[in-house]
């Protein structure tokens, strides 16, 4: 299914659509979409679905014979689990804020666990009962002259306080709602993707490459044991960024796991003081695993550009606003987001700090409050420490730079060093972004693996953590 479907509900498109806010369009281009194949897995799961089907019933009371009615019960029950396990997954994403992507093409639903008529009487009970809200879709542009948009949106749900609560009584919330359904998993057909704005994927030269060396990757993968509490891999998909006429490849370009959602590795912390599930529980073929991190990654690619070596013996965010582990992340959350912004920031957004809040609970860290951190301040002492920062905005190497810039030039450092790898050792890794996990034995083959695709790419060496080979602690 596509953003692109033409089988719409035209009853259900208003005339004229407000314009999305622009702060709210990235969170609704993340969502992912529905599977609707989640089948219940323990009493917990059973007791919600029956309890949203009771006091939630089909807006159209079941006729005919008492068979025909229980089993339309069934069915209904069986939709309504299947949907709010996918609304539960959609809300542990870090991506899209809760908001989930489904169709409404009567003809996708054909022969699948979820009918078109069950789902179509899910959600209207749910909207009336303020369970879901969502954001209406609209179809791409169907006949010269129609003055509709050239590509279509899929309708988005998200799970509502309400929902979540009466989830939560049943002891099922987003972070174990994979221990109570069972989820079918399916690898999205696509494999090279575009965003912002999201277009379909042209088939090129260029293209047919980037797709083969990912299908290579995910066949090698098949062929490997991975074994984790509750993380669930398929296979990796590559997303691009700002796409523009005669678009060359070269903006983002990170590696997804698939399924992503609470599943994915690459959502899950590396290590947890609280006792939850990590990545680095991962076992590959049955050993257990270490993970390589490009220390201070878009900020080594920066100094690169700009033609200088960031110094790699020591922490480039350490000190640069106090001793704290809290005044630490600060700094580096201020120049990494400045990264992703057009300009330095100057200013603690609403969003921003959200972001950063999001962070900091990760990491377990506390205390934050932006009084204690004027912006000012901080750039002030960025700026002394990296004075370079200052030419970001401007002209590096005969264009302006931007963040999808320095993710694609990362992610080709990664993905190299993933082929390398897998070509020349036959050692399976998985990339976190600006990491690489490894079997723990392979450490030194893919430490020499990174920093030479990362100086190939970037012209400097760069800090790896750790150092050491862990077999050696």
């Amino acid at each position: 299914m596509t953003e692109n479907a033409d089988n719409w509900e035209p009853q259900e498109r208003l005339p004229w659509q407000p314009k999305t806010p622009r702060e709210e369009r990235e969170a609704l281009n993340n969502a992912p979409l529905a599977t609707l194949r989640a089948t219940p897995g323990t009493r917990q799961a059973f007791m919600l679905m029956g309890d949203l089907a009771d006091r939630y019933p089909r807006p159209q009371a079941a006729k005919g014979k008492a068979y025909a009615r229980h089993k339309t019960l069934v069915d209904y029950a069986n939709a309504g689990g299947a949907f709010v396990a996918d609304l539960l997954v959609a809300v542990a994403g870090d991506r899209s804020e809760g908001w989930l992507m489904c169709s409404h093409d009567k003809g996708a639903f054909t022969g699948q666990y979820v009918t078109w008529r069950m789902f179509d009487g899910v959600r209207t009970a749910w909207l009336e009962a303020s369970l879901i809200e969502h954001k209406l879709g609209y179809p791409r542009r169907l006949a010269f002259g129609n003055p509709g948009p050239t590509s279509g949106k899929l309708t988005r749900y998200r799970a509502t306080t309400k929902l979540l609560e009466i989830a939560a009584k049943h002891g099922i919330t987003p972070a174990n709602v994979l221990e109570h359904f069972r989820f079918e998993f399916v690898m999205p057909s696509e494999l090279i993707r575009l965003t912002s704005p999201p277009k379909p994927t042209p088939n090129t030269p260029r293209v047919a490459k980037l797709r083969g060396d990912v299908a290579e990757l995910n066949a090698f993968f098949a062929k490997q044991t991975l074994t984790h509490p509750t993380i669930k891999h398929l296979g990796w998909i590559r997303i691009f960024h700002g796409y523009t006429e005669g678009y060359r490849w070269d903006k983002g370009g990170r590696l997804y796991s698939q399924p992503q959602g609470p599943a994915c590795y690459q959502n899950l912390p590396e290590t947890s003081e609280a006792g939850l599930p990590t990545r680095l529980q991962m076992h590959i073929n049955g050993e257990r695993v270490v993970e390589i991190d490009i220390s201070s990654s878009y900020l080594t690619i920066f100094y690169a550009l700009c033609d200088q070596q960031l110094d790699s013996n020591e922490d480039a965010y350490a000190s640069i606003l106090g001793p704290t582990a809290l005044d630490r992340h600060v700094a580096k959350f201020w120049i990494n987001a400045s990264f992703g912004n057009s300009k330095l920031l100057s200013k603690w957004s609403k969003d921003v700090k959200r972001a950063l809040e999001l962070q900091l609970a990760k990491k377990g860290l506390s205390g934050f409050d932006p009084k204690l951190y004027p912006m000012k301040r901080i750039k002030e002492k960025a700026l002394e420490r990296h004075p370079l920062l200052a030419r970001w905005g401007g002209e590096i190497r005969g264009r302006v730079r931007d963040y999808g810039d320095l993710m694609y030039i990362e992610s080709e450092a990664i993905i190299g060093a993933m082929l390398t790898l897998m070509r020349d050792h036959k050692v399976p890794s998985f990339p976190v972004h600006d990491s690489l996990i490894v079997p723990v034995s392979k450490f030194k083959v893919a430490r020499e693996a990174l920093i030479h695709h990362f100086y190939k790419q970037t012209g400097v060496v760069p800090r790896l953590d750790p150092e050491e080979d862990p077999e050696d602690w």
